[in-house]
């Protein structure tokens, strides 16, 4: 059974946690997402930290919750675009994208297409785990020395 995730600003995923429930509990903050890989590729599984759904797209584009994230549906691309964002494209159906309105709301794939700002992304760390960045490093530049070539018998 597929449940809709509830959205409450860009990028704000939550999913019911129980799905009887008539009244569903929205979390104070923004969620936490867990991001899965099983291969050494760009594709990976999108996890809600506290209500354990997977991020889906189902046949006609729109974004679900599952219990269960090992089918196709659940599993994106990872493409890292010219402008240094991420965008995210169902395994299945090719050109679709994972995007959310300005609102927060979630746009359906055939709607959306790589070049939207609906579908950018940027990954964010939480505080105290960020992925450390080496400083740059300096080097002297000296003046490049004509190439010696070796001298072939003949």
């Amino acid at each position: 059974m597929d449940f809709p995730p509830y959205i409450l600003g860009k990028g704000h995923l939550i999913a019911p946690a129980d799905p009887g429930s008539p009244t569903l509990p929205l979390s104070s903050g923004p969620a936490q997402l867990l991001v899965e890989t099983d291969t050494f590729g760009s594709q990976v599984r999108i996890k809600g930290k506290e209500t354990e759904f997977y991020l889906c797209m189902n046949r006609k584009g729109k974004l679900v919750g599952k219990p269960d994230g090992t089918s196709k549906e659940c599993v994106f691309i990872e493409k890292v675009l010219e402008n240094n964002y991420t965008a995210l494209m169902s395994a299945k159906y090719s050109g679709w994208y994972v995007g959310f309105t300005k609102k927060g709301r979630p746009r359906k794939g055939p709607k959306t297409r790589e070049n939207q700002q609906d579908v950018h992304f940027m990954k964010r760390y939480p505080k105290g785990q960020a992925e450390l960045q080496k400083p740059f490093k300096y080097t002297t530049v000296t003046k490049r020395s004509r190439r010696i070539r070796p001298t072939h018998p003949g």
